[in-house]
């Protein structure tokens, strides 16, 4: 009677193929999970740039400080947030940029928002 079965060389080709196979799947959720993070990173900075704008634009003051900063938690992290007001050729308008980072790392901005602010009454 013969007996069947794998031989050594076909399970070490089948551990093979499993191996790389998992290698893969962890590669790819890994870099799922890094993505994940940054998405998250950009929507929380998208937000107090958008919340940091409305109150730049709610300012009475005319022009303005040229230059604020501070610091928000938001999704239990600290954030800090810089508005910058720069002068344009119409003298109505002043150039509204404010740029978002997180706390741990200030020097790599993660998001910048822009847009113009009219004087008031103008």
């Amino acid at each position: 009677m013969k007996s069947r079965g794998f031989t050594l060389l076909e399970l070490l080709v089948a551990m093979a193929i499993f191996a790389t196979a998992g290698v893969a799947i962890m590669q790819v959720s890994s870099a799922h999970v890094r993505n994940l993070t940054q998405i998250d990173e950009l929507m929380m900075a998208r937000y107090i740039a958008d919340n940091q704008m409305q109150l730049a634009m709610l300012d009475k003051e005319w022009p303005g400080k040229d230059k604020q900063q501070g610091e928000v938690e938001m999704a239990n992290r600290k954030w800090l947030w810089q508005q910058l007001r720069t002068k344009v050729p119409d003298e109505d308008l002043r150039l509204v940029q404010i740029s978002i980072s997180l706390a741990d790392a200030p020097q790599q901005v993660i998001f910048e928002l822009s847009s113009y602010k009219g004087k008031p009454g103008a």
